[in-house]
Parts: C-alpha cells; sequence; structure tokens
C-alpha cells in the first residue's frame, strides 16, 4: 500500500514538473517503477501482517536493498517460529505441570490406599495371631481335659513329665528299703539293743502308721469337698471332685513338709513314729513323702503288709533265708493298685527248713 502511494506521487510529480518530456521516457520510467515494485512484492507472503515491522524498517531508511530486505524477513520470519516454539513449549511444559501435579494428588491417592491397606493387613495379621493362640490354648487344655478324662481313675495311663508317677514311685519305694531303712536298722541295733525281729517290727510299724495316717489325710481332703456339694448326684460333681484331685496332687510338696511336722508332734497318733522320731528321722520323713505320694494317686496305690503263708516269688524277696513258707513280713509290697500289678517287690523271711 505505501508503494502504490509512492509512485502514484512520483507519476504525478513527473507529469507535472516534466511535462515537456517525451511521453516514452515516461512511460519507461512508470515501467520501471512498476518493475521495481512487483520485484518487492515478490518477497511479501500472504498475510504481510507479519512483516510490519521489516516494512516500517524499510520506510524509515533501515534496509535500503534488496538483500537487506530478504534477511530482514527471513530474520523476522525465524523469530515468528521461535515464538511460536516457545509458545507451544509453554503450553506443553504447562500441560506437563497440568499432569505431574495430577500425578501428585494420584500418588498421594495411592499411598493412602496402600497405608489403609497394611492397617487392615495389620490388623487382620493380629487378629490371625490372637485366633492362633486362642486355637492353641484351646488345644491345650482340650489335650489337658483329655488326658484327665483318660487318667481319671485309669492307673494304667500316666503322665510322663510327673516325676512322682506310680513307676517312679515303685522304685522309691526300692531305695527307701535299700538305704534309709537300712541306716534307721543300724541306729536302732546299736542305740536300743534291740533284736532282728524288734527292729524290723519298729521299723514296719513306722511305715505302715504313716501309710494308714495318708490315706486318711486325703480321704478327709476329699471329704471336704464333697460336703460343700452335699445333696449333688456323682456325675454332676465328678468334674469337681477330679479337679480336687488333681489339686491335691500338685501342691503334694507344699503340703508335705506340713505334714512330717503333724505325723512327729507329740500330739500324733503315731505313737512308735513320735517314740523313735530322734534316731529314725530321715527315715520317717522319706516314708511321709513316699506314702503321701502313694496315696494322691487316682486310684491310690497299696502298700501290702500282709503276705500269704506260702512264699510268692512274683510278689516277694527272700530276706536271709530260703523256703517255702513265709515267718514274717520285712519289707511290705507295693501294687499300682488293690488287685494291681506289682510294681516293688516286698521281702518276707522264710521259716528256717528243719
Amino acid at each position: 500500500m505505501v508503494v502504490d502511494m509512492i509512485l502514484t506521487v512520483c507519476c504525478s510529480c513527473c507529469y507535472y514538473y516534466l511535462l515537456k518530456i517525451p511521453f516514452k521516457m515516461i512511460t519507461w520510467i512508470f515501467q520501471q517503477f512498476v518493475s521495481l515494485y512487483n520485484f518487492f512484492r515478490r518477497f511479501l507472503p500472504q498475510g504481510g501482517h507479519k512483516y510490519h515491522r521489516v516494512e516500517n524498517d524499510i520506510e524509515s531508511g533501515l534496509v535500503d536493498d534488496t538483500d537487506n530486505y530478504r534477511k530482514a524477513i527471513e530474520a523476522n520470519i525465524r523469530f515468528q517460529d521461535s515464538q511460536e516454539k516457545i509458545t507451544a513449549l509453554q503450553k506443553e511444559k504447562d500441560d506437563a505441570i497440568t499432569r505431574f501435579q495430577d500425578s501428585q494428588e494420584q500418588i498421594k491417592v495411592l499411598q493412602k490406599e496402600k497405608s489403609d491397606v497394611l492397617t487392615r493387613f495389620q490388623d487382620c495379621q493380629e487378629k490371625i495371631n490372637v485366633l492362633q493362640k486362642e486355637k492353641s490354648d484351646v488345644l491345650t487344655r482340650l489335650s489337658e481335659v483329655m488326658g484327665s478324662k483318660l487318667r481319671d481313675n485309669n492307673p494304667a495311663i500316666t503322665d510322663l513329665n510327673d516325676p512322682n508317677r506310680p513307676m517312679k514311685l515303685g522304685d522309691q519305694f526300692s531305695e527307701l528299703y535299700e538305704n534309709e531303712w537300712t541306716d534307721a536298722y543300724s541306729v536302732l541295733e546299736d542305740s536300743k539293743k534291740l533284736t532282728e525281729i524288734e527292729i524290723i517290727e519298729i521299723l514296719i510299724k513306722i511305715l505302715k502308721d504313716i501309710y494308714e495316717t495318708c490315706l486318711a489325710d486325703v480321704s478327709q481332703q476329699l471329704s471336704g469337698h464333697r460336703s460343700t456339694v452335699h445333696g449333688l448326684s456323682d456325675d454332676e460333681i465328678e468334674g469337681f471332685i477330679k479337679a480336687v484331685k488333681d489339686s491335691i496332687k500338685t501342691n503334694a510338696s507344699k503340703y508335705i513338709p506340713l505334714l512330717r511336722k503333724k505325723i512327729a508332734s507329740d500330739s500324733s497318733s503315731c505313737k512308735t513314729v513320735v517314740q523313735y522320731r530322734d534316731c529314725c528321722l530321715a527315715y520317717i520323713e522319706s516314708c511321709v513323702n513316699l506314702c503321701y505320694y502313694v496315696a494322691v494317686q487316682d486310684p491310690p496305690m497299696v502298700i501290702d503288709f500282709v503276705t500269704g503263708q506260702i512264699f510268692d516269688k512274683q510278689s516277694w524277696k527272700e530276706y536271709t533265708r530260703s523256703g517255702t513258707e513265709v515267718e514274717y513280713v520285712v519289707w511290705p509290697a507295693l501294687y499300682l493298685y488293690k488287685g494291681g500289678p506289682i510294681m516293688s517287690k516286698g521281702v518276707v523271711q522264710p521259716k528256717e527248713t528243719k
């Protein structure tokens, strides 16, 4: 538009001031202007509004030739392209920031979900641990109940963890005769000037009195507990009495020291024990310990002080003589229960064969 105006003004001036110039000359000059105009227009692409800054530079004299004009246009194009790229990159940056923020929000949501899942997992794990412990406790109680049921009044089944089970008591009964009985025999023989039969009778009497006292004591304890549930049937109180028996046996080690003092006291009904307590104390204490554990077994074990006239080698051993007929008992036999198997053989003195 500016170029058109320049051409119009130039033509007018030439026509006004150079009227005397030949018409052909004027036409040639006009053609040159048109050619120049067309030359410049080739470098102006569609949308020429992008290049107003370059045209302004040309009009102001900053660009004075075709090459500079072309370079300015190319520089402006590159500038515009850079601006467009910057704008596009800025938009991509904004989009990336938006996506990043969205991702951050999603990460926070996922982390919260993860935390919730871990919390639920820990709660479930704790519940599992509690249930497993409850299961273990129930199985333990069930095992104890079943074991107790099986052992209740059933001597064939014993608790192998019990150091005072019948088999062990049988061994202790034999050791009592071999050790404490022998020591007490020697003391009585040296200090009292008694005969062999008298000493044997004293030691057997001590054991028998203690055994009977222990049986009576345990029976009295059970009777006391039975009286608290008097009027109920045996089936109804069966579990209670079994628990009482177990309690008596469990607390035996704490009760035996008290029972020793009771049996050896001056007010004791065991007169033979009181009479010989000073010289046979170790024997007496061992008898109390063993007899009480014999009495608290379920059913109680049996100490047999009576033998037949004929020597029975299945349940008895010979003392100092051999023979077929029994003269007297030296040491009693121990049975698992009344009428049950032998746990420790007794000792008898056969009659002297003539």
